[in-house]
């Protein structure tokens, strides 16, 4: 097991960036749903890797960091690994909805915590912090309850990948500060990460006999943009920056926020109402996220 104690609870700054790359991640729900009214759902998240790649080229060229810092083995696996993760979530989409897979997705924190509990030092799950995880999920319960049902044979099978989605995000996160934290820097773990997760997506895509580009226009490609330069490259790479610093269970409570942001971004951009349901929800969060995060 590796230590993990650097930075033992969040400070302000830790906090602030965390929460604006959440917020970054929950308008991407709005932009993905832009784009793929273009373009095939996987090869997008293909297309995405790949200007987030070019995107980290040109970045540690200009500032003459090597493009490869070795250990290629572990940075293969955590490509194969995000990439899986991303090509099982926009699977999951076709065959259940947009919610449940959201629900499904966001059980990734207790899979991150019980990761880091038995796999990292310094990282354990107390059962006050388990308290506050299981909180802030259930305020995503609440905030997407709404649009639950029975599943059928379909969608329950598209829920267990949005599952393993969410399997495959926390056993990412652990593997990188396992296995990469203290031998490359972020940039690197990034630059794996979205490299070795191409050709997954792309396979992926063919397999399912994707149509890859149907149409094209400019807020498609101004949301493609959005989702290869300033999420799979800034925030993921914010992201990663903290990964390489804080424990991996405080850092994951935060992502409860994603989906609340969604559908605040659902609010004022594609004009849906604000209920009692979503502030409900963003309080059990909030108050969640305290919790596991609190001295």
């Amino acid at each position: 097991m590796i230590d993990s104690t650097a930075g033992n609870s969040l400070d302000a700054k830790a906090a602030t960036i965390l929460t604006v790359l959440c917020l970054i991640w929950g308008l991407n729900a709005v932009f993905i749903k832009y784009a793929t009214a273009g373009i095939a759902p996987i090869f997008c998240a293909g297309l995405r890797s790949v200007i987030a790649t070019l995107c980290l080229i040109i970045w540690m060229a200009s500032g003459r960091i090597k493009i490869f810092s070795g250990h290629l083995k572990d940075g293969m696996i955590v490509g194969f690994l995000f990439g899986a993760e991303f090509g099982l979530l926009y699977m999951a989409i076709l065959y259940t909805t947009v919610s449940s897979a959201w629900i499904l997705l966001y059980t990734s924190p207790f899979f991150h915590a019980l990761g880091a509990h038995f796999l990292l030092t310094g990282d354990r799950l107390s059962f006050t912090r388990a308290s506050g995880l299981v909180l802030s999920f259930a305020g995503i319960c609440v905030l997407l309850s709404k649009h639950l049902g029975l599943p059928s044979i379909q969608k329950f099978a598209g829920d267990l990948l949005a599952l393993g989605a969410g399997v495959l995000w926390a056993l990412t996160t652990v593997v990188v500060k396992r296995r990469l934290v203290a031998v490359v820097s972020p940039y690197h773990t990034l630059f794996y990460q979205t490299l070795f997760s191409i050709p997954i997506l792309f396979l992926l895509s063919l397999l399912f006999r994707e149509t890859p580009v149907q149409t094209l226009d400019g807020l498609i490609l101004l949301s493609l943009a959005y989702q290869g330069v300033l999420v799979a490259f800034a925030s993921y790479l914010g992201w990663f920056f903290l990964v390489h610093t804080y424990p991996v269970s405080r850092l994951s409570s935060f992502t409860f926020l994603t989906p609340v942001f969604a559908t605040l971004a659902g609010v004022v951009l594609l004009n849906e109402p604000l209920t009692l349901r979503l502030m409900v929800s963003l309080i059990l969060v909030s108050v969640g996220i305290y919790i596991v995060n609190r001295k």
